[in-house]
């Protein structure tokens, strides 16, 4: 799986789902979050996403008990009005799901993820591909 296009740029959500895939360690923490503004007046249509993957370690045996951050990535967009609607509306259709968090402020939309293991993380990437491949392919 690559998940670099031609240019070299990270395809941020395609990253995350190869660690997943790829980590041994007993169980991997996933924390998403997706915060759209629509009030900035040099930039009207913002987005900003940050990934977090923790990695655990569970060895009684050796006494081991170890978290580890992996990774933490932010990427920042600004957006056209068409983009930003298109992301809004796949955004607003998570409304009611109990796996995602999503507050909503006059300017600002937020949601977030967190997945506790490869399991849930690989469904929640299912149920929200059309999403994650949206912003992905913004960076091209």
């Amino acid at each position: 799986m690559n998940f670099m296009n031609d240019n070299g740029n990270i395809k941020q959500f395609q990253m995350v789902k190869f660690i997943n895939e790829n980590c041994t360690d007993d169980h991997v923490v996933s924390k998403i979050s997706i915060v759209l503004r629509r009030d900035k007046i040099e930039a009207p249509y913002y987005m900003v996403t940050k990934i977090k993957l923790s990695a655990c370690l569970d060895n009684p045996e050796k006494g081991l008990f170890h978290a580890m951050d992996m990774l933490n990535h932010h990427r920042r967009h600004n957006l056209t009005e068409e983009k930003y609607g298109e992301i809004r509306a796949l955004a607003d259709d998570a409304i009611g799901d109990e796996r995602v968090k999503v507050t909503e402020k006059e300017s600002q939309l937020q949601m977030t993820m967190l997945c506790l293991n490869d399991e849930e993380f690989f469904k929640l990437y299912e149920d929200y591909k059309e999403l994650f491949d949206l912003i992905d392919n913004l960076v091209e």
